[in-house]
Order: C-alpha cells, then sequence, then structure tokens
C-alpha cells in the first residue's frame, strides 16, 4: 500500500514542537464509575428479590434487563468516551477532542481563549476528575468532559496564554 493512501501520518514532529505540548486524557475511573453504580445497585436489588423469592415478578425483570442490557451498554460508551477524550495544548494552539459522539477536534488559538474554568459533578468530587470549560472571545465555549487532571491542565493552559500574549506584545513595536 501506499502511504500517500494512508489516512495516518508518519511524519514526525520536530524535537521543539513535541517538547512543547501537553497531553490530558479522561479518566477511566470518572467514566466507568457511573456504570459500575448502575450495575452495582440494580444487582444488588435483583439479588434482593431473588433472596425473597420475587425472582420472577416484574421489578426483578426490569432488574435484569438493566444488568444484562443496559450496563454492558454504559460501559461501551464509557470505553467510547475514554478512548476518544482528550486535550492537547501544542506550541501555538489547543485542540480538544471532546470525545465521543463527537468526530472533529477542536482547535483553538491561545489568543482566542477568554478564560477556562473546571467544573465538577459527584462523581468528579469522588475520583478527582472534572469537566474543562474553554471559553473563547468568539464563538460557543468548548466543553471537555472526564479529564483525569482538569486543574493542571487549567493551570498549563494558562501558562501557554500568557507566554503567547507574552511574545505577541513584545512583537508589538510601541
Amino acid at each position: 500500500m501506499n502511504s500517500a493512501d494512508s489516512h495516518t501520518s508518519h511524519v514526525l514532529a520536530d524535537d521543539e514542537e513535541a517538547s512543547q505540548q501537553s497531553v490530558w486524557q479522561a479518566s477511566a475511573f470518572a467514566l466507568f464509575l457511573p456504570a459500575l453504580v448502575v450495575a452495582a445497585g440494580y444487582g444488588a436489588l435483583l439479588a434482593a428479590l431473588v433472596l425473597a423469592d420475587r425472582g420472577n415478578g416484574p421489578l426483578a425483570r426490569v432488574c435484569m434487563i438493566v444488568v444484562v442490557i443496559g450496563v454492558p451498554l454504559l460501559l461501551a460508551y464509557a470505553g467510547l468516551r475514554l478512548s476518544t477524550t482528550r486535550l492537547t495544548l501544542h506550541a501555538a494552539y489547543l485542540e480538544a477532542h471532546p470525545g465521543f459522539p463527537a468526530r472533529d477536534p477542536v482547535t483553538v488559538p491561545y489568543a482566542a481563549v477568554s478564560r477556562a474554568t473546571v467544573r465538577r459533578g459527584l462523581s468528579g468530587w469522588i475520583t478527582g476528575a472534572g469537566s474543562l470549560m474553554i471559553e473563547r472571545d468568539n464563538g460557543l465555549p468548548v466543553t471537555v468532559s472526564g479529564l483525569s487532571s482538569p486543574d493542571a491542565a487549567v493551570v498549563e493552559l494558562a501558562a501557554f496564554r500568557n507566554a503567547v500574549h507574552a511574545s505577541a506584545a513584545s512583537a508589538t513595536p510601541v
């Protein structure tokens, strides 16, 4: 197969570009936790119903459907989100892939970033993960959910953004 036919790029980034990028991915624990809680809750209810000789009732059937069909679907969704969610800080721009079902990453130059904040839900407080909200000067905000260490991402994003603003200020004639 000709390398021109391949969809992947085999070009290596130069050392300067590779050293000036940071990558964050989603937290596996934070993404799989809801599916595990659902599995444990419905599994425990089903076990209690079977022990109480009510394993043939409609409530037990609903529990079986959730455990057999719902939990594997939740686990598959979490796996897809885990494999596609990432935030990459390059030298001049950031690349945020919000994860499944979004297909394409969002590229934002640092000059367009007005603010970055972290939001955490209950599972975020338990696991340390959170959603990174990147507000832009023009356009809708970009949200990357389930990042493993969003506070570190905000600090490094601010450092990259300040470096770009400082280089732009020094390049501007007075």
